[in-house]
This record gives structure tokens, sequence and C-alpha cells, in this order.
């Protein structure tokens, strides 16, 4: 007993830990497309309802924020499919630098194809501001 508590000393039990994938962000699967826009830039507050809404005049078929961190925070980047490539294309040249929630929003075409099999929706490493595109 301390200070009027029963205290209990026991071994301590061993807890399952979480598996290594389980630190990646977490990705449901999704409608997404071939023709997939990356938008970085986004204020932590932009979720994919608002990425839609942005979006709506270019008919997006799925919008996506990304979550990374373990708090649940928005890491800062999200994904928008379209139909086709030319509503991608379309959408990227005239909303690029556009604003959302006051932040100039960045898009291209994301590097991941659908010539790479099958996890489109897996640990996806996006761009930095380099690539080999022309």
């Amino acid at each position: 007993e301390v200070s009027g508590r029963i205290i209990k000393v026991e071994f301590a039990k061993r807890l399952k830990r979480p598996s290594p994938a389980s630190s990646k962000p977490i990705v449901l699967p999704s409608r997404e497309t071939r023709h997939k826009v990356y938008v970085s830039n986004l204020n932590w507050k932009v979720r994919s309802s608002h990425l839609r809404g942005f979006f709506s005049t270019f008919n997006p078929v799925s919008a996506r924020v990304i979550f990374g961190t373990p708090s649940g925070q928005s890491a800062g980047y999200g994904f928008v499919s379209f139909a086709t490539k030319e509503e991608a294309e379309a959408a990227i040249s005239t909303l690029n630098g556009k604003e959302l929630m006051d932040r100039p929003l960045r898009l291209k075409f994301s590097e991941k194809t659908a010539d790479e099999p099958g996890d489109e929706n897996t640990g996806q490493k996006e761009p930095d501001d380099q690539t080999d595109e022309s």
C-alpha cells in the first residue's frame, strides 16, 4: 500500500508489436485510374472532399489526401484521378498554381503508371520536384 492505494506488482506482459508495414501511411483502395495527378503543397486542413470540389470542373473519378503521420495529420499531398488523359492535362494546365485554402497548389502527372502491375495503392513514393518528364 502506498498513500492509501494498493499497488500491484507483476511481470510485464509481452504485447504484440504492429508489423513494420503498419508504419506506412494507411491507404484505402479507391477508384483511381491511370490518369492520376499528384497534388502537392496542400494546406494541412485540406481533405479529399475539398480536392474533389476544387477539381470538379474536370470530372475527377477520385480524389484523396494522404495522411502519413501516426497522429493522423495530412502529409501535405494527394492524388486526383481522371477518366481521360485530356481531363487530367486540362486540370493541370488550368489549376497549377491556383490557391486552395490560401496555398498555391503544384500539380503534375503522378509518376506511378498503370504499366506497374497491381499495387497502385501501396506505399507510393511520389516525386520531389525533380522529374525526367518533359
